[in-house]
């Protein structure tokens, strides 16, 4: 099918499109009609992030084949069919992608990311909290998965070190490098107090999302650096409502102040520190972003939220599960 008969030039999901992903599978909701669209266990990261686009609008039929080169042949029917079905409409506000400079594309890719949230529904976690559902396993599962992102952070910032930077870039990146080093120690204390020893830590491995996460963290440091200070953002945003039920969860749970102030003097050193502000900082130092980076960086971003997503569910999974062994420890080969 050509691309050409294809009406709409920027598709988008209507407001009331509801969307379902499982595993093999997403169920497409609109009104009283829907239907369900099988995914290939190859194809499933592009499906999902073609679909996340078409709840966001304003990319082409061209740019969502650009972005999702492993389905581009399928596109256009996939497109045909929703807009048979009235999911689809055309996006209001056409935008040209033009050249930015790094404040411009921060600021617009700070809108995004709010956009973006909104298309996925609240936090699992944080609603367990609020209903008081939540266990004392999954609490302490929450550290132990923190444990993870604190302890590898040093060594997944390292490789952004290597990339030639201006000079005050290179002294930013310094800078926010050093102030990483040794936050896993104020939880290895958490854990300390729910019984957790550091002999322990020491053979502990993450749940799969949880390293899926920090790989491409670190993967982005090494080998796409605008990808990486935009993700930053993300790692290293402030939740002060979410601090806050954990800490009454907690006590609700009779966990032990130790296991909990640790973590949010954490998030206060961060706060402190002003760390959520690093991508800002750091993209006010570039001085052009090209239609072709922008759009990289978006469908990256886009991957990384449904990556974190993904984390808390298997955090609630795993340690939601009595029979989990907590910590995940490599067994003694013997």
């Amino acid at each position: 099918m050509s691309l050409t008969q294809v009406l709409l030039q920027q598709p988008l999901f209507k407001d009331r499109v509801f969307l379902k992903f499982q595993d093999s599978e997403v169920e497409i909701r609109y009104g009283n009609q829907g239907c369900s669209i099988t995914i290939p266990l190859e194809d499933h990261e592009e499906i999902v992030t073609l679909f996340r686009l078409l709840q966001i609008g304003g990319l082409s039929l061209e740019q969502l084949a650009q972005v999702c080169p492993g389905i581009q042949e399928d596109i256009p029917e996939l497109l045909m069919d929703f807009t048979r079905r009235g999911f689809l409409m055309e996006t209001q506000r056409k935008v040209k992608s033009h050249n930015v400079n790094g404040q411009q594309f921060y600021r617009e890719l700070y809108r995004f990311l709010e956009y973006l949230k909104q298309q996925f529904p609240p936090s699992p976690f944080s609603q367990k909290m609020v209903d008081g559902t939540i266990t004392k396993e999954q609490l302490i599962g929450y550290a132990l998965e923190s444990y993870h992102v604190t302890h590898l952070c040093p060594r997944l910032l390292a490789p952004s070190l290597a990339n030639y930077e201006s000079r005050n870039t290179q002294k930013l990146l310094q800078d926010f490098f050093v102030s990483e080093l040794y936050h896993e120690r104020l939880i290895e204390n958490s854990l300390n107090s729910v019984g957790i020893k550091p002999e322990q830590l020491e053979k502990m491995q993450p749940l799969p999302m949880t390293f899926a996460v920090c790989s491409s963290l670190g993967v982005f440091a090494s080998q796409h650096s605008l990808t990486f200070k935009a993700a930053l953002m993300l790692f290293e945003q402030d939740d002060k409502a979410f601090h806050e039920l954990f800490e009454q969860q907690c006590q609700a749970k009779e966990l032990p102040v130790e296991f909990y102030k640790p973590i949010l003097l954490h998030a206060g050193i961060n706060q402190e520190g002003k760390h959520e502000d690093i991508t800002r900082v750091l993209l006010a130092e570039i001085p052009y972003v090209s239609p072709e980076e922008q759009l990289v960086v978006k469908k990256n971003m886009t991957i990384l939220m449904e990556s974190m997503v993904k984390r808390t569910h298997e955090i609630l999974d795993y340690y939601g599960n009595p029979s989990n062994a907590i910590p995940r420890c490599f067994s003694s080969l013997k």
